[in-house]
């Protein structure tokens, strides 16, 4: 079974549920994107909107890319931090009831992750087992951070534990980046925002201690860890050097690349065949970013073209996923 660990679906009632608050200016993504980046969004909605949730045009796509199975997380773009506790508790409600039914009208073709009110990291946790208790969820899609917290901060360390005890992994994808006032011109607001809010919330998981302190947390960042794998040579020449970098965990940086997970939407073949040398086998997943624009419409190909051993094509078409997901 050929598994997309990486598609996403939209939740009309949250959009509904929060127009009209000016807050949502305010989004990193909203508040960066350049006025023609954004023309060229709003011209995008109608189509997305069919593939994001019509399951015949999402088959049908699938069959063109030669996928048998999507893994479906939340649109990055409605990860609301910015709301009050019962307001983000409840819109974060919302997303993992409309993933859940998505994936009840086809639960052979269909996996589904939730989403958590990460700034109310008291509730979180309850949320998270309602969530896979109660509508069989996989896991939980969050930001690289949760508002002004970073992921290192100790208040969620309770929300990791009940991760770790559901036996569910979570998944690290931004949108924009948290101060991106240079990154308007040329939708650099994506190509360069997300990959760098990926190597941050990448820093804060293992130099935070996190990872130490959770060894069985399991996580998987989005876009091939983003620019984390292709700075660490640097980051552990600055973990040798600089003994702030050394407070909370006694290995290098390169020694938690083998800890983490990774998916394969890095665009370029060579870039692959780079990310399996430094993090080793069994670490990385097939994935698309289904349906953006900024999606890889054809995953396989550029897994293909990586030249990797053929054990491992098989493992990142199907059953590292497996494992991740305990589909």
């Amino acid at each position: 079974m050929i598994i997309d660990a990486h598609t996403h679906t939209l939740c009309p009632a949250v959009n509904q549920r929060l127009q009209g608050r000016p807050e949502l200016a305010q989004v990193p993504y909203n508040r960066d994107i350049s006025p023609e980046s954004a023309e060229v969004d709003r011209a995008q909605f109608p189509e997305l909107g069919r593939r994001f949730n019509q399951l015949p045009a999402r088959i049908e796509d699938m069959a063109r890319m030669r996928v048998d199975h999507q893994v479906v997380l939340p649109a990055p773009g409605q990860q609301h931090y910015w709301a009050e506790p019962d307001l983000l508790v409840e819109i974060s409600s919302l997303q993992n009831a409309h993933v859940a039914a998505l994936v009840a009208q086809d639960p052979a073709r269909f996996a589904g992750l939730g989403t958590l009110p990460m700034t109310a990291p008291d509730r979180a946790p309850d949320e998270a087992a309602r969530a896979v208790e109660t509508q069989g969820l996989r896991g939980f899609q969050i930001d690289t951070r949760a508002g002004a917290m970073e992921l290192s901060d100790p208040a969620l360390d309770p929300l990791w534990r009940r991760l770790v005890a559901l036996d569910v992994p979570v998944v690290l994808h931004p949108l924009g980046f948290s101060d991106g006032a240079r990154l308007g011109a040329f939708f650099m607001v994506n190509t360069v925002g997300n990959p760098l809010e990926e190597v941050i919330a990448a820093n804060h998981l293992i130099l935070g201690g996190v990872l130490d302190r959770h060894p069985d947390l399991r996580v998987k960042i989005v876009h091939g860890g983003g620019f984390l794998p292709f700075l660490i040579g640097r980051l552990d020449h600055a973990w040798k050097r600089r003994p702030e970098l050394r407070r909370l965990t006694a290995q290098p940086p390169s020694a938690y690349l083998s800890r983490l997970w990774y998916d394969t939407v890095v665009f370029d073949s060579r870039l692959l065949r780079m990310l399996f040398d430094l993090v080793g086998p069994g670490r990385i997943m097939l994935g698309s970013d289904y349906p953006f624009d900024m999606g890889d419409e054809d995953p396989r190909g550029v897994l293909a073209a990586a030249g990797l051993p053929a054990e491992e094509v098989a493992a990142i078409e199907g059953a590292t996923a497996r494992a991740f997901f305990r589909l």
